[in-house]
């Protein structure tokens, strides 16, 4: 393990960096944890301490809901932690409201817990790091993991039911109806409003446009040329790109591939448990493991869990991907899904410009330098289970996480800029809400769409007239 080195806090001094590490933040185990909870965060605050007696270094405690209030809160008020979470898509969004570090002269820096180590950027991945990336072409944020999502089934009630890993959407239908009229649940899911319709309602809209606009890509990006799908998911359609897209009106919520959209969705929904935009989210994944629901959609963080939990008494398998939606569902199907995967999981940091104006940049910079050396990074990662590492060397990585990166560097991640950070925060907000309305029946599809066309039109004049370099 890389040692720690002298700290760059001056004699004398005693710092404090408040680090709020999301996920990764250590804590007991409760009744309600499956397996144990991550620790290893401190065991490299101990470490780095001991070799920094001018520094302590300080955990927020991980908020179960509501951080991005807090945040917002936080950052406004200088009240935040020298390093918070921060979710990759939404640095386009923010990095121009003065609340980030511009990490690039750092980044050019040699990172010295590495050995022979030229600059602090070249031990990650390219695609990693420049997902940190603004509209600027300045880096604010430091990424460190891959992570990925997986169809979760039941493999004891595939072959109690005589059935196959389903490679398409109709084949998927055949399957869903055999295992409901069999008296269960064929997938478990939620779209409520605290948190379920922002992961799965996200996850399935993006994946799903991703193939229906498949042939009209390079048109919305403006090239007429096909867009290729990367590891970063909206890579090559960003944010300025859609706000473009949209004020010219070459992308919206009325065109026929964003309604097939939301019909394909509809139509799955009928295979969803019993009032699933209800059905808490922290249900979801208790209902797949007690033997009450077939499949679950579920993101690598819970690998360990599933690996590890006793409740599980079957036999499970992931599906090698999404079943495709063939032209036989849908005039604009014919091509695979792209992984709901991406770069950027649990380790995704950013240094708050108030640690500038605190004097401790310098030892928030050498702290993040620390737990980024790959041994120190593939532990901590390790120590959680749910996330692939994003450096170079990848040595002594989780080998139980490569069937989710084996997905995204197949298919690649969704081309277009996700819509949690497309457009504003009130806009996605909205549209979770009124698409949990339309999923429940309370809204119909074209009133849906049209309502949401306006919104989008709305957020993407606001972005333009803040923006206006962006619609040149």
């Amino acid at each position: 393990m890389p040692e720690a080195t002298q700290a760059p806090a001056a004699a004398g001094t005693k710092k404090t960096i408040k680090h709020y590490l999301q996920g990764l933040t250590p804590r007991e185990r409760t009744a309600d944890d499956a397996v144990d909870p991550p620790k290893y965060a401190n065991t490299l605050k101990a470490q780095y301490e001991e070799a920094h007696p001018g520094v302590t270094i300080e955990f927020v405690p991980n908020l179960a809901q509501g951080y991005e209030e807090w945040l917002v809160t936080q950052m406004s008020g200088g009240t935040s932690p020298e390093i918070v979470w921060y979710q990759r898509g939404y640095i386009s969004r923010d990095y121009n409201k003065g609340w980030f570090v511009n990490l690039d002269p750092y980044l050019a820096e040699p990172d010295t817990y590495v050995p022979d180590n030229k600059t602090w950027k070249e031990i990650f991945q390219p695609p990693v790091i420049e997902s940190g990336k603004a509209p600027d072409g300045h880096i604010y944020m430091i990424t460190g993991d891959i992570v990925g999502t997986g169809f979760f089934y039941n493999q004891d009630m595939f072959d109690k039911l005589g059935l196959k890993v389903p490679e398409t959407w109709k084949e998927f239908e055949v399957v869903e109806k055999a295992i409901k009229d069999s008296g269960v649940t064929p997938i478990s899911i939620s779209f409520d409003l605290s948190g379920g319709t922002q992961l799965w309602g996200s996850w399935s809209t993006r994946i799903i446009q991703d193939v229906m606009y498949d042939k009209k890509m390079g048109m919305i990006k403006g090239t007429n040329q096909p867009v290729p799908r990367t590891w970063k998911p909206g890579e090559n359609l960003p944010q300025p790109v859609m706000v473009k897209a949209i004020v010219e009106k070459r992308y919206g919520a009325t065109d026929p591939e964003f309604k097939e959209m939301l019909k394909i969705l509809k139509d799955w929904s009928q295979w969803f448990v019993d009032s699933f935009w209800a059905f808490p989210n922290t249900d979801v994944y208790k209902l797949w493991a007690n033997g009450q629901a077939a499949m679950t959609w579920q993101g690598s963080w819970m690998n360990k869990t599933v690996l590890n939990d006793p409740l599980i008494k079957f036999k499970y398998g992931v599906l090698p991907k999404i079943p495709q939606i063939t032209t036989e569902t849908s005039q604009f199907g014919g091509i695979d899904f792209p992984a709901m995967a991406g770069v950027g999981g649990v380790f995704q940091y950013a240094i708050a410009a108030e640690a500038e104006k605190r004097g401790n940049l310098n030892e928030t910079i050498d702290w993040m330098r620390f737990i980024t050396a790959p041994k120190n990074l593939i532990a901590l990662l390790n120590d959680h289970g749910g996330f692939a590492p994003g450096t170079v060397d990848t040595t002594g990585a989780d080998p139980t996480l490569a069937v989710y990166t084996d997905m995204m560097v197949k298919y690649g991640t969704e081309r277009m800029e996700p819509f949690d950070s497309m457009l504003t925060r009130e806009f996605v907000d909205t549209m979770w809400n009124e698409l949990q309305q339309f999923l429940a029946g309370q809204m119909q599809l074209d009133a849906f769409a049209t309502t949401l066309q306006g919104q989008m039109e709305a957020a993407a004049k606001s972005l333009a007239d803040e923006h206006p370099e962006w619609v040149k």
